[in-house]
């Protein structure tokens, strides 16, 4: 199978903490997940997840944690990392 984003750039949104990852050789492979990948970025940057669910966005739309990097588009290689937020919430 050919993975349509061979690499993929994740970082968070002040830009400081950015890993670009090569997918099949950096610990990532065609078959793992975008909630996966946002794993490694966390596991990488040495980021806790606080018990807080994180996400990645790209081009300003939030993607799904369950698609599988073989299924983004080129468009979407470039993501942003951060903890889902909610307004007040308990």
């Amino acid at each position: 199978m050919v993975t349509a984003t061979r690499r993929i750039a994740m970082s968070d949104l002040s830009r400081q903490k950015r890993l670009e990852a090569e997918v099949g050789t950096d610990g990532l492979s065609d078959r793992h997940t975008v909630g996966q990948a946002v794993e490694h970025y966390l596991d990488a940057m040495r980021i806790r997840q606080n018990g807080l669910r994180w996400t990645a966005f790209s081009r300003g739309v939030k993607l799904d944690s369950k698609t599988e990097l073989s299924d983004i588009p080129e468009a979407d290689r470039e993501w942003t990392v951060m903890p889902e937020v909610s307004a007040g919430g308990r």
